[in-house]
């Protein structure tokens, strides 16, 4: 796996204390009129190194404020993790760089104290964890609080944050990560979810699912959090059944649980949909680079006609492209919709890479990256479809840079990266983040997005 030799050969040499913060060049004001419109695509990070991995989220006690998270190549002598932060709604933005290596992760509660999260590992390599810091105003932070660790030559990867920013909820304001924990050198692995209650500062780790042991195997986590505290792990599940870990025969299961007590228990791994695992590499590039495929969950937290739907987006293999789909659910993770493709139906180009968010009032909003201008689908640009009602159906796609970006022009890794990030400034603007690098070097952290009214 090509993300976790990189981490862990630079976490031998970087785990040292939090580099100097530095500010990039401002860019236009980033807005656009009359509505609808597509936001002026607006890079978000600069310095001359791979910046990639961009998850975002949004203050909700102030929403110009953004934070956003990156594999920062340019923060290589006091880590490799990049936290940026715009105070104006995404015009210009403010690095500091963490002293942590890999899987960037962002988040708010509702006092407005912003949670960064990542992973590094010891000076041998052999032993990782995952570490939270907090700000309580987006510059100075705390000390990092381990959140995920498990003893012995472990690795926790494929990691997530939620915070529960729901004013109704029992548990406001309580922090959750997940991860696949990696045990005895990657032969097991493990769903693992930790919370907080005290802001960050203590935390308490729980399994979700038993251990799987090769070639059985779970990947790619991520977290959600309902208007009632409830709170949802997806993750991607290869049975024992297969020839070779990673799915590598095509067997790729999309699981759920559910805790209803703050993530102190857990439902029994239920099954969302069965996919056809998306190839890696990803097709068409030479040098070949990696392309994992994240069940991204979200939940319709608002008080409109599908509150407390949820949906999971993510890409599939249709034995000629990858096609980014969403599946909802309405009872909350029992019963699953049939997978709804994003692009039409007749389309034959790459798509892959998506995020989903809910706005405040129950609009859905998905972005993801998509080869379709570009015939000899290579080149990609990105992409969002919004719906309206309840995920059923999604509108048209808005294409939101007219940039080409080449996946194979990614800097010193043959990488590009492993995610995109998108949320919502109130309910008419949609923001995106992805990786970029149409500059013809290396991959940047580009901002964009629509403002729909």
């Amino acid at each position: 796996m090509k993300r976790m030799t990189i981490s862990v050969a630079l976490a031998v040499a970087l785990f040292v204390a939090v580099h100097a913060r530095g500010q990039t060049p401002a860019p236009a004001e980033f807005t656009c009129s009359p509505a609808p419109c597509v936001l002026p695509p607006t890079q978000a990070s600069e310095g001359g190194r791979i910046v990639t991995d961009p998850l975002i989220a949004t203050d909700p006690l102030n929403q110009k404020e953004l934070l956003l998270g990156s594999f920062d190549d340019n923060c290589y002598s006091s880590g490799a993790l990049g936290f940026h932060l715009s105070r104006d709604g995404g015009s210009t933005w403010t690095r500091y760089c963490m002293p942590w290596t890999y899987e960037p992760h962002v988040g708010y509660d509702r006092h407005g104290t912003a949670y960064a999260a990542g992973g590094y590992c010891n000076d041998y390599g052999d032993h990782c964890v995952l570490a939270v810091k907090s700000s309580k105003d987006g510059g100075h932070w705390s000390k990092s609080a381990i959140a995920l660790r498990r003893p012995g030559l472990t690795y926790p990867f494929e990691t997530s944050l939620t915070v529960d920013t729901n004013p109704g909820s029992p548990r406001v304001n309580s922090v959750y990560v997940s991860g696949i924990m990696w045990l005895n050198q990657g032969v097991d692995n493990q769903v693992l979810v930790s919370h907080s209650t005290d802001g960050g500062v203590s935390w308490k780790q729980v399994a979700v699912d038993q251990v799987q042991t090769y070639p059985a195997e779970d990947r790619y986590t991520r977290t959600a959090v309902g208007k009632d505290g409830a709170v949802y792990v997806s993750w991607l599940h290869c049975p024992a059944a297969g020839t070779d870990e990673s799915c590598s025969d095509g067997a790729a299961h999309v699981m759920l649980s559910r805790s209803t007590d703050g993530g102190n228990t857990w439902s029994a791994p239920r099954l969302i949909t069965r996919a056809q695992y998306a190839p890696s590499p990803l097709p068409n590039t030479s040098p070949s680079v990696g392309v994992d495929d994240y069940p991204v969950i979200a939940v319709d937290d608002s008080g409109g006609p599908y509150a407390g739907n949820l949906y999971v987006a993510m890409f599939t293999w249709t034995g000629t492209h990858l096609q980014v789909q969403v599946s909802r659910s309405t009872d909350d993770g029992v019963t699953w919709s049939g997978p709804v493709p994003l692009a039409s139906l007749d389309a034959t180009h790459d798509q892959f890479f998506p995020a989903i968010s809910v706005s405040p009032t129950g609009r859905v909003g998905v972005s993801w990256l998509d080869r379709r201008n570009d015939p000899g689908d290579l080149n990609y640009q990105a992409f969002a479809a919004f719906s309206d009602d309840g995920g059923q159906h999604f509108g048209a796609n808005w294409q939101l840079t007219t940039a080409f970006s080449n996946p194979d022009t990614n800097g010193d890794y043959n990488w590009m990266g492993d995610y995109t990030g998108n949320t919502w400034r109130g309910d008419n603007t949609f923001i995106a983040a992805w990786m970029d690098s149409s500059n013809g070097v290396d991959m940047q952290e580009v901002v964009g997005g629509v403002r729909l009214k």
